[in-house]
């Protein structure tokens, strides 16, 4: 075909995806965050909208409708989160966007110069025995023009020893390439999750289960929940971490990580049941061809998780996966002084608004009246000091601290009022924000409070969040210098 013009740059939209179980065939609807009512009669809730969804045929074929209500559910069945991943790039006739057909056809390239690889993987077992035959991968290789749904099968090496999987395939979910038509012609791909099930070794009968359900009634029922597929005789079903040279093992940090018959080893740890989840991890790589690219093949990537259903997923985190990668790529941004300059501001106290409704989503899921118990427990297992006074049950008030905590943080949704106490009493942030660059400390009153990082630690904000409501607290107050802008 002629070429009129070169690809000269690729990449993924997005460049990682979260892809989250589901039984149900029909994937979730699309849905968008609207601005929240904070006036004096507001509800303050968080508000969603359903929006425009794409629905893909079983030929690839993808046409567009708007939903009438979300749903997470369909009874007791999870619907499942299957994300998109479009191709963009930039001409060198100054054209930057999405690669559709016209795009190709103008480059005298057409679907089949395009080539998709998927690569999912579950490393779980792996990450701890560091047996070759506890890998568990899948490829899949196709060109842009090959639109069947096609399963993501997990297997282990081939010539391993003692592989974990030495039968049916683990299913990691699907891949499918969409059908490009006149009114939605962008080269896009789709990953649809696994169905988030659980799989064991064959003789998991015959293991000591006690650890897991004590109840004689229930192993048969836990058992028929259980996939049992798995190899028995792979590292991963007889991992034992007290065999291992060092005492601590941050393999098995935080507990639970994994199902154990109980043993008496002096570290409570015992041996791995050899169970494994469909959850897996993937890279994605899309490969054009042909004279319509600069030197002839362009490549680019994106990356998806594959992992359970959010359980809270109309509310978002105060400290998000976003705020973890801007944390490393932008935290001494927030520190220079023109960050809170100029236009710079209104960004700034948006940022910092909207950061204390996320604050108060997060509230509105957790159970504080346990998670103050659960952290005395931390700090002391023999004579446990909780962070906050426990409160008696009432009728009508089973959680009295929760209910104190979420009250308390309801108040500083209006952006006006937070930022008006915090002028006048900036002490306060010392007092009650937990600094992520000192040594952990045992868990306390300091924001966010009892909540448990990954580590084990009291959990924190992000260095940069920190750095960020640093630099905003010395503009409202006028610390440091004399030119802070007005509470009122």
């Amino acid at each position: 075909m002629p070429t009129s013009a070169i690809i000269e740059d690729l990449w993924i939209c997005p460049p990682l995806a979260f892809a989250r179980f589901g039984q149900v065939e029909e994937p979730m609807v699309n849905f968008h965050w609207e601005q929240n009512d904070y006036s004096s009669r507001g509800t303050a809730e968080t508000v969603i909208r359903p929006t425009t969804t794409f629905r893909v045929c079983e030929d690839g074929g993808i046409t567009a409708y708007m939903p009438n209500e979300i749903r997470f559910r369909d009874g007791e069945k999870w619907l499942p989160v299957a994300p998109f991943f479009e191709v963009h790039g930039r001409l060198d006739t100054g054209y930057e966007g999405p690669i559709t057909t016209d795009v190709l056809a103008e480059c005298g390239l057409t679907l089949g110069d395009l080539k998709w690889r998927v690569h999912a993987a579950n490393r779980k077992a792996f990450h701890y025995t560091g047996a070759e035959g506890d890998h568990v991968d899948a490829i899949i290789e196709m060109s842009g023009d090959q639109h069947d749904k096609v399963p993501l099968s997990g297997i282990s090496p081939k010539g391993a020893e003692n592989p974990i999987i030495h039968g049916d395939p683990l299913p990691l979910g699907a891949v499918q390439v969409i059908r490009p038509n006149a009114e939605f012609n962008e080269i896009r791909l789709r990953i649809t999750p696994p169905k988030g099930h659980i799989y064991a070794p064959t003789n998991t009968a015959k293991r000591n289960l006690t650890a897991l359900v004590p109840e004689v009634f229930r192993r048969q029922a836990f058992l028929d929940g259980l996939q049992l597929t798995l190899n028995p005789d792979s590292a991963w079903a007889h991992w034992n971490p007290a065999d291992e040279s060092e005492p601590y093992d941050p393999r098995t940090n935080p507990g639970g990580l994994y199902a154990m018959e109980p043993t008496s080893n002096s570290n409570g740890l015992g041996v791995s049941l050899g169970f494994l989840d469909d959850s897996n991890d993937g890279l994605i790589s899309v490969v054009i061809s042909g004279s319509g690219v600069a030197g002839g093949e362009i490549s680019a990537h994106a990356r998806f998780t594959c992992c359970p259903p959010d359980f809270q997923p109309d509310r978002r985190p105060f400290r998000s996966v976003a705020d973890g990668l801007a944390d490393l790529m932008e935290r001494e941004d927030v520190s220079a002084p023109a960050f809170t300059e100029g236009s710079n501001w209104i960004e700034t106290e948006m940022e910092i608004a909207d950061f204390m409704q996320r604050v108060r989503e997060t509230m509105e899921a957790s159970n504080l009246d346990h998670q103050n118990l659960r952290s005395g427990l931390a700090n002391n297992p023999t004579t446990p000091e909780d962070p906050f006074t426990p409160e008696p049950p009432r009728p009508g008030h089973p959680l009295p601290l929760t209910e104190l905590g979420r009250a308390n943080h309801k108040r500083f949704l209006a952006y006006d009022v937070f930022k008006a106490r915090m002028a006048q009493r900036p002490e306060l942030f010392d007092d009650w924000i937990r600094n992520p660059a000192e040594d952990p400390k045992p868990y306390d009153r300091q924001m966010p409070a009892l909540m448990r990082g990954s580590d084990s630690n009291p959990m924190t904000i992000t260095q940069r969040q920190y750095n960020l409501m640093k630099a905003w607290l010395e503009r409202i107050s006028g610390k440091d210098r004399g030119d802070g802008p007005s509470t009122s």
